[in-house]
Order: structure tokens, then C-alpha cells, then sequence
């Protein structure tokens, strides 16, 4: 019987998203232009790099030796040229405290946040174009191979817990508050590891949590998603825990 009414709530907010998109012109919009952003990145990623000027319009980040110093090595990571892969990383840390910001103040106006989320999907894509830079220029750096994965966990982790806490619904603070946790704790053993670059497992879990991101930040229109919402946390802190464990499992064994 509870299972019944449970998916009958799963199919009374899968009915609310498809009546909510076919009927909100704003929200189509934002899906459009989201797609045209992640289409448009991709398309550089496993297309336009096979081009020469294309591959131009990026640069590379040479250094010696990467610093033991964390002063000398955040000064390290600061110095990347913008367009070089390391650089494509720092985008997302730069932009996060700003686009935090700006979204906890306009989180409730439909039509601004609706513009932010743009922002979000763009720098979440540049995940993808970093490491295909650094490939294309032959220039894939150990700091690469570290701060690929901060960066990402640098933005999501900030945007997870305003988009929770928007959503009033303590059980989502609590998933997001453990993942944050986890993550933060996997972070400080990613460099102690075999091999620091993020593998399938973390490039899942970080996929989930941007997919779980703007399904729980629907709320920005009213629509409350505590079902498909509260699953999506959940897998999303499974695979932050997975992730966290084989980083464990590499410094124990």
C-alpha cells in the first residue's frame, strides 16, 4: 500500500514537470538555451579542437615544477592563462562566490534566475573543455589532474546547498550538508592517491548532483519535487560516498 502511494506521488511530480514545461514560457526557454549552451561547448570539445584555429585561440600553461608550498602552488594555479586547460578550471572557482552570490539575491525572480542558470550550465560544460584543451595542446599538467575536480566541487557544492536551502525542506539540507561533507574530505585525500584524476565514478557523481541541482531548483517556479528530488539526493550521495571510499581504498591498499 506505501508502495503505491509513493508512486503515485512520483507520478503526480513527473505530471507537474511535463504541465509545468508545456505551460511556462520562461522555463522553455531556459531548457533551450541551456541546450545551446552544453551543444555549442561540446561541439569544441569533439569537434572544433581537430582545428587548427581553433586550437589557436587557446594557450598553454608551462611551469617547471608544481610547488609543495600551498601559497606558492593557489599562486601557481592563479597564473594560468585564461584559455589554457588549468585556466578553463579556474573559471569555475572564480565565478563561484559571485554567481552565489547574485543567485541567493535573484533566486526567487523566475526571469533572472532563469538568465543564471545559464551561467551555471556554461561554467558545469567547461568540465569537459578543460581536459580536451590540455589533450589538444598536449599540455595535461599534474595540477590539471587536481584542480579539475576542486573546481567542479568548488561550484556544485556552493549551488547544491542554495538550491536546498530554498527549497524548505530540511531532509535535502541534510543530504546536501553530508555531501558537501564527504566531498570536501575526499578532496584532501585526492592528492595522497595513486592517481588524483577524477575516474568514472566521480564524473558520475558530479553529473547526478548537476542534474539533481536544477531539478531541485525548480522550486525557483513553485514546483516542489520532494520525491524525485529527495531520490536524486540520495543516489547523489551514494556516488559521493563510492568516491570518497575508492580514495580510501587506493591509500589503504
Amino acid at each position: 500500500m506505501k508502495g503505491i502511494i509513493v508512486l503515485n506521488k512520483f507520478a503526480s511530480e513527473f505530471n507537474l514537470v511535463i504541465y509545468s514545461f508545456s505551460s511556462n514560457e520562461i522555463l522553455q526557454n531556459e531548457v533551450i538555451r541551456s541546450l545551446i549552451v552544453i551543444v555549442f561547448v561540446l561541439w569544441i570539445v569533439y569537434f572544433g579542437l581537430k582545428y587548427k584555429k581553433i586550437r589557436e585561440c587557446f594557450d598553454r600553461h608551462d611551469y617547471e615544477k608544481e610547488p609543495s608550498n600551498l601559497m606558492e602552488r593557489l599562486k601557481l594555479y592563479a597564473s594560468a592563462p585564461l584559455m589554457s586547460g588549468n585556466g578553463i578550471c579556474m573559471w569555475r572557482v572564480y565565478a563561484s562566490i559571485p554567481l552565489a552570490i547574485i543567485t541567493i539575491i535573484f533566486y526567487k525572480n523566475t526571469f533572472y534566475s532563469s538568465m543564471l542558470l545559464q551561467a551555471y550550465v556554461f561554467l558545469f560544460v567547461t568540465d569537459a573543455l578543460d581536459g580536451a584543451v590540455a589533450r589538444a595542446l598536449n599540455n595535461v599538467t599534474n595540477i590539471g589532474k587536481i584542480l579539475d575536480p576542486f573546481a567542479d566541487k568548488f561550484l556544485d557544492l556552493i549551488i547544491i546547498g542554495i538550491v536546498c536551502l530554498f527549497s524548505h525542506n530540511s531532509f535535502f539540507v541534510y543530504c546536501a550538508t553530508a555531501i558537501a561533507m564527504i566531498d570536501i574530505a575526499g578532496q584532501f585525500l585526492r592528492g595522497k592517491t595513486s592517481n588524483p584524476a577524477a575516474n568514472w565514478v566521480g564524473k558520475t557523481k558530479t553529473v547526478f548532483k548537476v542534474i539533481t541541482i536544477y531539478v531541485v531548483s525548480l522550486n525557483r517556479y513553485e514546483i516542489y519535487l520532494d520525491y524525485i528530488g529527495g531520490t536524486l539526493l540520495i543516489i547523489s550521495l551514494i556516488f559521493t560516498f563510492w568516491s570518497f571510499w575508492l580514495k580510501i581504498k587506493d591509500r589503504i591498499f
